[in-house]
């Protein structure tokens, strides 16, 4: 398969002028070593797409993730402020910096794509643990919030090419219509993506209820 990797946010941040700090070196040797290198002994081709904000780093960022297909670099204000602050049309900066990442890979020739972020320090593969469908939106677990709505966790998201202006719709919705009212992070996405292409087309991998901050799946290395 040709294979999309989206890696979305923050990539670098000194926090010396505020937000958190983060630094995509403290991830990417593992991201490599469970998700990029196996997917590439199974001889799929793997392509990346970055999408983040402006920082000092940026550059050997660019070379690090290679083959870089596209890269784009944004306002490094952006770094600073929180993904859930409101832009001026009301959408949560989180949720407009997902939605341009996904518009810069449209027209691209793949078959699957793996959206998350550069600050996930993985301990595992998932797709050794978990079962994949890779004719779905594949979202990992329910986290434990508002857990009527239902509420997913976001940060490694897998799902076929064919659907991807289904996700971008669905991003819409979550910030213009939010199922229930409830509008947190990019959390309330399964019944915006449901509508999208029906629920037997979306699935959880675990439909535990796990937090993105206690899992042995991964580790979050931001920090305050």
């Amino acid at each position: 398969m040709k294979i999309g990797i989206n890696l979305v946010g923050v990539s670098y941040n000194n926090a010396k002028k505020g937000g958190r700090l983060r630094n995509y070196e403290d991830s990417i040797e593992n991201f490599f070593k469970f998700i990029i290198n196996p997917l590439k002994e199974k001889e799929h081709e793997i392509k990346f797409y970055l999408f983040s904000y402006q920082n000092e780093k940026q550059e050997d960022i660019i070379n690090n993730y290679s083959p870089c297909l596209k890269h784009s670099f944004i306002n490094d204000n952006l770094n600073r402020v929180g993904g859930g602050d409101k832009n001026s049309n009301g959408y949560k900066v989180m949720s407009i910096t997902y939605l341009n990442s996904l518009y810069q890979i449209q027209n691209e020739d793949l078959d699957l794509i793996i959206s998350t972020r550069f600050d996930i320090n993985f301990f595992h593969n998932p797709f050794d643990i978990y079962k994949y469908d890779f004719q779905k939106m594949n979202f990992l677990w329910r986290e434990p919030e508002y857990m009527d709505v239902p509420i997913v966790n976001d940060t490694f998201v897998v799902f076929p090419y064919k659907m991807l202006n289904n996700v971008i719709d669905s991003i819409k919705e979550m910030e213009e219509n939010p199922p229930k009212g409830i509008n947190v992070a990019m959390h309330n996405w399964y019944l915006p993506m449901v509508n999208q292409v029906g629920e037997e087309n979306v699935q959880w991998v675990d439909d535990k209820f796990i937090t993105a901050t206690d899992n042995k799946l991964y580790k979050l290395t931001r920090k305050e």
